[in-house]
C-alpha cells in the first residue's frame, strides 16, 4: 500500500585488524548492542515491517494481552521440538509470540528481531518487505490468534479484551416499533473527514439518529407499509481494551487518486463512553485511559509507521526530554564518534565544533566538516526540515555563537573534545557493549549482593538494567509509581525507543505524521504489586513460565559471551617497535644507520592496558637488547625521516588506549635524551618541513640538497644552517622561497626583517624549494628568479617527444627546449631534427598535442611552451597541414545522421565568422546543402545540445572555442519565435471532392482543385491516398491565421489554384493522418491557437467563404448501407451545439440532413483506435427537460436530451465519425454499426497484445540481472493451521 520509505536496521559491523593508523577495515561482527537509557527494548525492522513492530509493542505493553498469553503453557500450546512431527499440533503463532514478548522484556539487546515470529505467519516469500495497513494487520493478527488458540483455555482471549457489541436500530415513526440487530466489532472505524475530534464522530455515530423520509422511507413489518422512521446505532458492550481506526486515507475521484487526511483532529487522553451506550446504566464502567497512539508519517503513497505508548507497568525508565543527556554514537573500535548515526543536526554541530576545539571554526569549513564525517551535505540531509545551517544556528544561539561578520562559529561554553577520554557536554554511546573501564566501573559500584539479588531473579544479567537507571538517576530519571503511571509515555520508532512528555501527543492531530490508531484501556483495570517493576531489581518476570525464563537465561549467556569476546578481538591492537640502537639523528630527523636494516619488531597487546604494563611487554620482548632506563615515544615516518612526539612512559597509571596508541603506532625506545650521541627534540612543535635546499657555483652547475628543517625554527635560524651548507656567508646570502607550480604560489623574497618568524609561519611545507644564492650571483642574473634563476635549469626547460607524420616514416625525437620558447619554434626544431622543409611539404604542417584522450586541435605557432602547460615527456605529433592563425580557429564536425561517404571531419573557419558562414562551410565541406542541415553545440562527453538558430552572431559570441566539437544535424532550425510545419492540400468537404454546382464559381474551383489532386504525384506518404503535400511552411507564432492562409496561397502548388480568396481555405490540424481541429478566428494568433513545429496542418478548398463560430462541430456523416456492413461515402455536417450538445439535438440534425424521422435514427461515434463504435443513446427522460443545466443539455434553446456530447464519455470534436443507421432496416437495433475493416483492425489489436503479453513474459523469465520489479499492492495473509 505504501512506498518504500521503510528502511532495514540490520547492518554489518566494522572493527580493526592490522593496518595503518586510523585505517578502517572489515573484521569480526558487532554483537547487538545493549538496551540504551530507557532499558527498554526496541524491534528491528525486516525491511518494511514497522507496521508490525507499532502494533506487536502495542500488544506488549498491554498487560492483560500480555499476562494471559504468558498463562498458555506448553501443555496446551505444545513444544516446537516437535512441529514437524505428524499429527503433532502445535500452535505456532502463540508460542512465537510468548517467546518475542519474554525477549523484548528481559534480553540485554537494543533491538530484537521478528524473524522466527514472521516465518511463524508462513511468509516465505519476501512478505516482509511488502507494505500493508496496520489497521488491517490488527484484524488479520487477531483473527490468526483466535484461530490458534482454539480449544485452549485461552481461546476467548481476543474476544475478552477487545470485542465488543453495538446495536443497529431502526425505529417506526408510526407505531414505535424498534427492529435491532447486534453486531460484534473488535475496534470502532471512525471518519476524520469533516469531524473535528473523536467526540464529535462518535456522537454523530453512536448518538444521533439518521432520518428515513421521502424516498428513503422503511418498510416497518408491523405497519406494513412504507413510514418515516429513525435509524442509528448504540454501543451495547465495550471490552476492557477500545480501540479506534481513523479513517486518514480517503479516494479523490475527480483527480482519481488516493490521498490522505491531514486536517485537525483532536482525541482526549480520557474519554468517557457512556454518551454513546444504549444502556448507560447497566454500562457503568466506562471511563477509559488512551495508553497507544500508532502514528503513520507521510503520505497516502508511502510513509513510516510509530507508536508513542504509554508504559503502564513503569517497565522503562523515564527521563524528562529536556534533562536527557546527549547521546553520541562512538565506533567501538577506535573509541571515536560515528557522525553518520547522528541523527539529530544539534547533537552532530555540537560533536564537530568539539572536535575542532574551544576557538571554533567558520561556517564553511563546518560545512566541509559536516560533509567529510557523513558523506552527507547539510543541504541534502537537514535543509528541507530546518533551513539553511547559518539560519539554524542562529536559532539556536544559546549553543552556538555565530559571528555573521566573519562567519564565525562556536560553541558558547568550552567543552572537552567529543573524542576525549571523558565527554562532559555529551555522552559518548557504544553502538556494542561498553568498553574499557566503563564497564568495571559500574561494576564495582554494585555491591556482591545486589547482582546476586539480580541474577536470582531470573538468571539474566542485571548489571545493564542496574547501570541504566544509576546513569539516568544522575539526570533525575523517574520510575513512576501505579498512581503516576499516566503522565510517563515512550515513543517506540523500530529499534529505537525514547522518553517524551504527554504533551508530543498533542502534535499528532493533523498534518503528514498525524495519529492512526488509538488504543483505548478501561481505566478500572488495576494491576498487581508484582507485576509492578519500581525498583532496578524487579525485572518484568510477572506471569512469565521456566522455559520461557530459562530460554531468556541462555540467550543472555550468549550475548554476554559474544561481547566478551568482541571486546577482546576490537581491544587487540599490534604495534611495531623500534630501538635507538638503529637510528641517527640527521638532517633534521631520525635516519636508519648506513648498512643498518630496520629490524621492526611487532607486539600485540590490549589497549585497555596500562602504559606501565605496556613498558614491561616492550622490555621483555627486547630482552639484552635494551639496558637501563626506557622511554617510549610515539614516532612517525615522515618525508623528512622519522620524528618522535608524544612521550607515552611517564604516566604508567595511563591507558594504553588514552595515550593515542592505536593499531599500527611506532613507538620508539629511547633513553630520553641522545640518539648516537646527538640530542632528539620531539613533539608536534619540532615536527620537521622537508625544503629543498637549491644552490649553485656558476658556469650553470647547480647542487640541490634535501634536509628537514624543524617547523618552528625562526628564519635566521635557517639562514645560518643553509650558510654552512652552501658556504655563502650569512651577510652575503639571500634566500628565496620559489614559486610550486601546483598550488599557484609565486616566488617569494625572504628578507631578513623575517628573520624572526617561524617557518610554519612563513607557510613552509612539505616540497617547497628554497633558492640560495649569493648577492652578487644575483645582480648578475638580473634579480628575478623567473628570469633564468640558477639551479632552475629543470624548471626553466622540459623535455618534449615529438612523433613525425609528415613523409610517412613515422619517426620520433626529444627535443629540449626553454618554456618560454614559442611553438613556431618548436615546430623548426623538429623539422630540422626529422630533416624535413616546411616550404617543401605541401600545405605547410602544424603540431598537436597527443593524450590519453586523443590527440587535440593544432597549436597556435605564437604560444609559447609554457601557455599550452606542456611538460616535461609531453607528447606532440607533427602532421601536415596549415596551422591556424590568431584569428582562426578548429571545429571539430560530427554528422548526425551519419552519412556513409562523409566521416568526422575538420573546419578552419575565422573567429570572427557568423554561425551561417560556418554553417555553410562546413555543409560545403560535406557536399550537403545548407538549408536543411544546422548546427549543434555538444556537451562534454560529445552528447549534441541546444541547436545555433542565431545564424547572424559570430562564433565567438556563440561562445565556441578552438577545438570544440559541433554537430551537424539535418532539418532545418526555424528562427526564434516562428515555426515550420508540414502542410497538406486534402480533398473539398462533400464526398472527399468539390461535386458539381449550379453556379460557374463553384465548378471553376471544383475542376482546378481535381487537377491538383491527381495531376501531381504525391511526395509524401503521412496523408494518405487524395492528398498532396504542399510544403513545409515557415511563419512567425504571432502571425494571424489569416496570415497563415495568405501565405499557404503563395506556396508553390498553390499560386495557381482557382481560389479567390483566403476566405475559401479551410485549415485543419492532422491527427492520425486525418483531418482533426478547425482553426478558428481569423484575427487570432498562432501561439494562441497552441500551434508549433511538431503541428501538421491541412488545407481544405471550399466552394464559399467559411467563417466558423466556436460552437460549430465540423463532423463527417457516414449512413449505413441497408442490409449490410457497409457506409456510404463520408459527407461532412456543420452541426451547431449553440442550442445544446445533446444526443437528442444531434439526432435531429441529422434526421433533418438525410430526411428520416427522428424516431428512425440511430447514431454511433467511431473509435479508429479501437476499431469500435460508441453508440450515442438519448436518455428515457429526455422528454422532460429541467431548464438550463451547466454543460448539459438544457441550453439556450432548451434542447433537453441527456448529457453533453463534447464530456466524457463521447467526446465529440471537429473530424469525428458519426455512423447513421434507418432502424427501418434494423427495427430489433441489433447491428453494431461495426464494418469488417473494424473486424480486422480488433484482431490486429488483440494479436499485438498477446505479442506483448508474450514478449513481456519471456523478459521477466529471462530477467537474470538481478533487478527487483515493482511489487503489486496485496493483502496481508496470515497462514495458521487447523486445531478445530
Amino acid at each position: 500500500m505504501f512506498g518504500s520509505l521503510f528502511e532495514d536496521e540490520d547492518g554489518g559491523g566494522l572493527a580493526e585488524s592490522p593496518g595503518p593508523p586510523g585505517a578502517r577495515k572489515c573484521g569480526p561482527k558487532p554483537p547487538p548492542p545493549p538496551r540504551g537509557v530507557t532499558g527498554l527494548c526496541g524491534i528491528r525492522n525486516q525491511g518494511a515491517t514497522c507496521y508490525l513492530n507499532s502494533l506487536l509493542q502495542t500488544l506488549l505493553f498491554t498487560p492483560e494481552f500480555r499476562e494471559s498469553l504468558f498463562q498458555l503453557g506448553p501443555e496446551e500450546l505444545g513444544s516446537l521440538a516437535d512441529k514437524d512431527k505428524p499429527g503433532a499440533k502445535v500452535r505456532v503463532i502463540p508460542i512465537q509470540l510468548q517467546r518475542l514478548f519474554a525477549k523484548l522484556l528481559l534480553v540485554d539487546q537494543e533491538a530484537y528481531s521478528t524473524t522466527e515470529l514472521t516465518d511463524s505467519f508462513g511468509w516465505t516469500n519476501s512478505e516482509e518487505l511488502q507494505q500493508h495497513d496496520v489497521q488491517e494487520l490488527n484484524r488479520i493478527l487477531f483473527s490468526a490468534i483466535e484461530s490458534s488458540l482454539v480449544g485452549t483455555s485461552g481461546q476467548e482471549l481476543i474476544a475478552n479484551l477487545y470485542h465488543g457489541t453495538l446495536v443497529n436500530q431502526i425505529i417506526c415513526g408510526v407505531c414505535g416499533r424498534t427492529s435491532k440487530r447486534e453486531e460484534d466489532f473488535q475496534d470502532l472505524t471512525v471518519a476524520v473527514a469533516g469531524y473535528p475530534s473523536l467526540q464529535h464522530v462518535l456522537t454523530d455515530q453512536y448518538v444521533e439518529m439518521e432520518k428515513l423520509e421521502g424516498k428513503n422511507q422503511y418498510r416497518c413489518e408491523q405497519c406494513n407499509k412504507l413510514v418515516n422512521a429513525r435509524k442509528g446505532a448504540r454501543l451495547k458492550k465495550l471490552p476492557p481494551v477500545l480501540s479506534f481506526s481513523l479513517l486518514r486515507f480517503s479516494y479523490d475521484y475527480v483527480k482519481w487518486e488516493r490521498y490522505k487526511e491531514t486536517g485537525k483532529f483532536t482525541f482526549p487522553k480520557e474519554l468517557d463512553m457512556a454518551a454513546f451506550c444504549q444502556d448507560a446504566d447497566q454500562e457503568t464502567d466506562t471511563m477509559y485511559e488512551l495508553f497507544s497512539v500508532v502514528i503513520h508519517k507521510g503520505s497516502a503513497h508511502g510513509g513510516h509507521y510509530h507508536a508513542y505508548i504509554r508504559d503502564v507497568d513503569g517497565l522503562g525508565v523515564w527521563i524528562p526530554p529536556e534533562e536527557q543527556a546527549v547521546a553520541i554514537p562512538t565506533d567501538p573500535s577506535t573509541g571515536k564518534v560515528d557522525y553518520i548515526e547522528v541523527s539529530n543536526p544539534t547533537q552532530l554541530l555540537k560533536a564537530i565544533l568539539q572536535q575542532e576545539g574551544e576557538g571554533g571554526t567558520t561556517v564553511d569549513k563546518l560545512s566541509q566538516s559536516l560533509m567529510a564525517q557523513t558523506g552527507v551535505s547539510w543541504n541534502k540531509r537537514f535543509k528541507k526540515q530546518y533551513g539553511p545551517i547559518t539560519r539554524f544556528l542562529k536559532k539556536y544561539d544559546d549553543i552556538f555563537e555565530l559571528n555573521p561578520v566573519v562567519n564565525w562559529v562556536s560553541l558558547k561554553e568550552p567543552t572537552i573534545p567529543a573524542n576525549g577520554p571523558d565527554t562532559a557536554a555529551t555522552n559518548t554511546v557504544p553502538n556494542s557493549s561498553a568498553g574499557g573501564d566503563s564497564c568495571e566501573k559500574e561494576e564495582t559500584s554494585l555491591t556482591q549482593d545486589s547482582r546476586m539479588e539480580g541474577k536470582c531473579n531470573c538468571g539474566v544479567g542485571v548489571e545493564t538494567r542496574t547501570a541504566a537507571v544509576k546513569n539516568s538517576t544522575q539526570n533525575d530519571a523517574k520510575r513512576p509509581g501505579p498512581s503516576e503511571a499516566s503522565n510517563f509515555w515512550f515513543d517506540f520508532n523500530d529499534s529505537r525507543v525514547r522518553p517524551i512528555p504527554e504533551s508530543e501527543i498533542d502534535t499528532q492531530y493533523q498534518g503528514k505524521e498525524s495519529a492512526y490508531m488509538l488504543f483505548y484501556r478501561r481505566k478500572s483495570l488495576t494491576r498487581p504489586q508484582e507485576g509492578w517493576g519500581h525498583t532496578a531489581k524487579d525485572l518484568p518476570t510477572y506471569g512469565m513460565q521456566a522455559w520461557q525464563l530459562a530460554e531468556v537465561i541462555e540467550e543472555n549467556s550468549r550475548l554476554q559471551k559474544e561481547r566478551e569476546e568482541y571486546e577482546i578481538i576490537i581491544n587487540t591492537i599490534s604495534i611495531d617497535v623500534l630501538v635507538s640502537h638503529e637510528y641517527m639523528y640527521q638532517g633534521g630527523a631520525l635516519q636508519t644507520l648506513p648498512g643498518c636494516h630496520s629490524n621492526v619488531m611487532r607486539l600485540t597487546l590490549d589497549r585497555r592496558k596500562s602504559l606501565g604494563e605496556l613498558k614491561v611487554s616492550v622490555q621483555e620482548m627486547l630482552g639484552s637488547l635494551w639496558a637501563g632506563p626506557m622511554c617510549l615515544h610515539i614516532a612517525k615516518q615522515l618525508p623528512t625521516g622519522l620524528h618522535l612526539y608524544d612521550c607515552v612512559s611517564e604516566d604508567d597509571s595511563r591507558r594504553v588506549q588514552d595515550a593515542g596508541i592505536a593499531e599500527g603506532t611506532q613507538i620508539f625506545v629511547w633513553d630520553g635524551h641522545q640518539v648516537g650521541g646527538l640530542p632528539v627534540p620531539s613533539g608536534e612543535r619540532w615536527e620537521p618541513i622537508a625544503i629543498s635546499v637549491i644552490h649553485g657555483g656558476g658556469a650553470g652547475c647547480h647542487s640541490n640538497t634535501s634536509r628537514g628543517f624543524p617547523k618552528c625554527s625562526a628564519l635566521g635560524e635557517v639562514r645560518v644552517l643553509v650558510s654552512e651548507l652552501t658556504n655563502i656567508p650569512v651577510q652575503s646570502l639571500v634566500l628565496t622561497k620559489l614559486a610550486d607550480n601546483k598550488s599557484g604560489n609565486e616566488s617569494v623574497l625572504l628578507h631578513n626583517s623575517q628573520d624572526g618568524s617561524s617557518l610554519r609561519v612563513l607557510g613552509f611545507q612539505d616540497g617547497d624549494r628554497l633558492l640560495a644564492e649569493s648577492k652578487t650571483s644575483r645582480r648578475k642574473r638580473g634579480g628575478s628568479p623567473e628570469v633564468k634563476p640558477v639551479g632552475q635549469t629543470e624548471v626553466s626547460q622540459v623535455t618534449l617527444s615529438i612523433e613525425e607524420h609528415c613523409s610517412g616514416n613515422n619517426m620520433s625525437a626529444n627535443i629540449t627546449i626553454d618554456t618560454q620558447e614559442t611553438i613556431g619554434t618548436v615546430k623548426m626544431l623538429a623539422l630540422s631534427q626529422f630533416e624535413l622543409n616546411d616550404l617543401q611539404l605541401e600545405g605547410g604542417s602544424h603540431l598537436r598535442i597527443v593524450s590519453t584522450q586523443g590527440t587535440g586541435p593544432p597549436l597556435y605557432e605564437d604560444q609559447t611552451v609554457e601557455s599550452v602547460s606542456l611538460r616535461t615527456d609531453a607528447c606532440l605529433r607533427l602532421q601536415p597541414g596549415k596551422a591556424p592563425a590568431p584569428h582562426q580557429m578548429v571545429l571539430y564536425v560530427s554528422m548526425l545522421p551519419s552519412v556513409d561517404d562523409v566521416a568526422d571531419f575538420e573546419v578552419l573557419t575565422d573567429k570572427k565568422a557568423t554561425v551561417g558562414d560556418c554553417l555553410r562551410q562546413t555543409c560545403a565541406r560535406a557536399g550537403i546543402p545548407p538549408e536543411k542541415w544546422h548546427l549543434r553545440r555538444t556537451n562534454w562527453c560529445g552528447e549534441a545540445e541546444e541547436p545555433l538558430n542565431d545564424l547572424d552572431i559570430s562564433l565567438e559570441a556563440a561562445t565556441l572555442h578552438h577545438g570544440d566539437l559541433v554537430v551537424l544535424q539535418e532539418g532545418r532550425i526555424p528562427p526564434k519565435g516562428f515555426v515550420c510545419m508540414p502542410v497538406y492540400l486534402y480533398p473539398s468537404p462533400e464526398q472527399g471532392m468539390l461535386g458539381g454546382g449550379d453556379s460557374s464559381m463553384l465548378g471553376w474551383i471544383t475542376a482546378g482543385v481535381n487537377s491538383l489532386l491527381h495531376s501531381i504525384p504525391e511526395e509524401r506518404g503521412d496523408g494518405g491516398s487524395g492528398v498532396l503535400f504542399l510544403g513545409d511552411l515557415e511563419i512567425s507564432r504571432e502571425a494571424t491565421l489569416l496570415d497563415l492562409k495568405t501565405q499557404l496561397l503563395t506556396l508553390p502548388h498553390m499560386k495557381d489554384a482557382p481560389i479567390p480568396t483566403p476566405g475559401f481555405l479551410r485549415v485543419r490540424t492532422v491527427e492520425g493522418g486525418r483531418p482533426a481541429r478547425v482553426l478558428r478566428g481569423g484575427n487570432q494568433t498562432l501561439k494562441y491557437l497552441k500551434i508549433n513545429s511538431a503541428t501538421q496542418l491541412c488545407v481544405q478548398v471550399l466552394h464559399q467563404e467559411e467563417d466558423l463560430s466556436q460552437s460549430v462541430l465540423v463532423l463527417n456523416l457516414r449512413r449505413r448501407v441497408p442490409n449490410t456492413r457497409e457506409y456510404t461515402p463520408e459527407e461532412e455536417l456543420l452541426w451547431e451545439t449553440c442550442k445544446g450538445a445533446t444526443p437528442s439535438v444531434l439526432k435531429q440534425a441529422i434526421a433533418d440532413r438525410f430526411v428520416l424521422p427522428l424516431e428512425r435514427v440511430a447514431v454511433a461515434k467511431h473509435l479508429p483506435e479501437k476499431f469500435q463504435w460508441l453508440a450515442v443513446q438519448v436518455p428515457k427522460n429526455s422528454g422532460k427537460p429541467k431548464g438550463k443545466k451547466k454543460g448539459g443539455g438544457g441550453g439556450k434553446g432548451g434542447g433537453g436530451g441527456g448529457a453533453n456530447l463534447k464530456k466524457p464519455p463521447y467526446m465529440l470534436k471537429d473530424g469525428d465519425t458519426i455512423g447513421v443507421k434507418d432502424l427501418q432496416f434494423d427495427p430489433h437495433d441489433t447491428d453494431d454499426f461495426s464494418t469488417p475493416e473494424d473486424d480486422a483492425g480488433r484482431e490486429a489489436l488483440r494479436r499485438a497484445e498477446e505479442e506483448k503479453k508474450q514478449k513481456r513474459q519471456q523478459s521477466k523469465n529471462s530477467n537474470k540481472d538481478g533487478r527487483k520489479e515493482r511489487r503489486p499492492e496485496v493483502g496481508i495473509t496470515i497462514h495458521v493451521d487447523d486445531f478445530r
